[in-house]
């Protein structure tokens, strides 16, 4: 049986990572049972037809996935082109609107809930173009649905970078949280006086 399966992270896409991580991170698994695992997620093949490959051949394949194991990723890019769509990345995070801190604030508790959710972080950050004659000019598509099918080795470096920036960033935000809630509070009583007001 030939197996197939991809020589690095930009072969692989973003919706597979997150059960990648589970199976790395799984203390419960031996060595050989989180590899086979592995094999089965990379490969689109289930755990049987993996574990009736001879050991030579499931060695070879181990040491070609190795890659997985080391986790280490390309540097981040800044636009990039994604099913005939160029994407351009946001570094500048104070462009960010408050519905984007607060779910940046959800998205980013810890370390599984980072994981469980890069589709979401990338799709705030990550926005799509298109290309007219010199100019990129905005699109209005469903995101969500081409991030889940873009590759780790671009994907997994920015939520990365934002993601360390979002830790130092998350007493900022958490103030500036605090300062919007206040200013909705203040605004909503001064409309309730007024009502009063006319009422009386």
């Amino acid at each position: 049986m030939k197996v197939t399966i991809p020589k690095s992270w930009d072969s692989i896409t973003i919706d597979k990572f997150p059960i990648i991580y589970d199976l790395l991170n799984d203390s419960n698994l031996d060595k050989i049972d989180k590899e086979i695992r592995i094999l089965s997620v990379l490969s689109d093949l289930p755990v049987h037809e993996i574990e009736k490959i001879s050991l030579e051949s499931l060695k070879e394949l181990i040491k070609a996935v190795n890659f997985i194991f080391t986790m280490n990723f390309p540097k981040p890019k800044e636009v990039f082109k994604h099913n005939d769509i160029w994407w351009h990345v946001n570094y500048d995070i104070t462009k960010l609107s408050a519905g984007d801190f607060i779910s940046l604030s959800n998205f980013t508790k810890d370390e599984d809930t980072i994981v469980q959710n890069l589709t979401e972080i990338a799709s705030i950050f990550i926005k799509p173009y298109k290309r007219k004659w010199f100019k990129f000019k905005p699109i209005e598509i469903e995101t969500i649905e081409h991030i889940k099918t873009m590759k780790v080795g671009i994907i997994y470096p920015l939520c990365v970078f934002f993601c360390n920036l979002i830790v130092n960033l998350r007493p900022d935000i958490e103030t500036y949280l605090e300062k919007e809630n206040q200013k909705a509070k203040e605004t909503v009583m001064k409309l309730m006086n007024e009502q009063t007001k006319k009422n009386t």
